[in-house]
């Protein structure tokens, strides 16, 4: 099994940095550039969001939703924040932890894509999953035709990708995804030419179609 991080029961977060990005736990300040996130319409077209997100949504995330999974051991999620500034970009995790295996699920707003700070954020997520809880594999999902959320997980190394027809749920419906996998010895770097389009369109987010959680049901 993964090791759990120190505190986790009092869901003590570790902070993790490389000096121009910082995850760090979500905390009540967040909420409102949270839920901008959350509602901004490529979060809705490619993530799990609910439809119409609120600061309500966000709030019930940030308080209860990450804390109670967290403390679980389900998911560890944090928040990506500018390391000078500490406005929030978006958040990452690992979701679906099983085994010795995790998602990785993140969600940016719109002023963060296209700046490096997804990769950047994933870089240190990556990091820690395999160097410090002791994961051997992390999943990336991706809702078909998300080429942005799939050259993210390309760039950082992740290989073999497989479509699946109808195994992303969404709202309800099952949807086409991409499945793409890094193991922990894997380099993370690029293992094979770009297959995608040279150019995918800047207005999609860099991240997973799978759940990257502020997507739980609304309280």
């Amino acid at each position: 099994m993964p090791v759990r991080p120190d505190g986790a029961e009092d869901y003590d977060v570790p902070v993790l940095t490389d000096g121009t990005v910082v995850l760090r736990r979500l905390e009540e300040r967040d909420v409102p550039q949270l839920a901008r996130n959350c509602a901004d319409p490529a979060a809705a077209e490619f993530t799990t969001v609910p439809l119409g997100y609120t600061e309500a949504d966000a709030r019930w995330y940030v308080e209860e939703f990450v804390p109670t999974a967290w403390r679980a051991g389900r998911e560890y999620n944090w928040a990506v924040a500018d390391a000078r500034t500490d406005r929030l970009h978006g958040t990452v995790g690992l979701n679906a932890l099983r085994g010795t295996t995790a998602d990785v699920g993140l969600n940016f707003g719109p002023h963060a894509r296209g700046t490096g700070t997804a990769e950047a954020a994933c870089r240190l997520l990556l990091e820690h999953a395999f160097g410090t809880l002791g994961l051997t594999y992390a999943y990336w999902m991706a809702k078909v035709p998300n080429w942005a959320s799939r050259k993210l997980a390309w760039r950082l190394g992740f290989r073999s990708p497989v479509r699946i027809d109808g195994f992303m749920e969404q709202r309800g419906t099952s949807v086409d995804a991409w499945i793409l996998t890094l193991g922990a010895e894997d380099p993370r770097s690029p293992q094979a030419p770009w297959d995608g389009p040279p150019s995918p369109a800047a207005a999609r987010p860099e991240h997973p179609g799978g759940p990257p959680r502020p997507a739980a049901p609304r309280p």
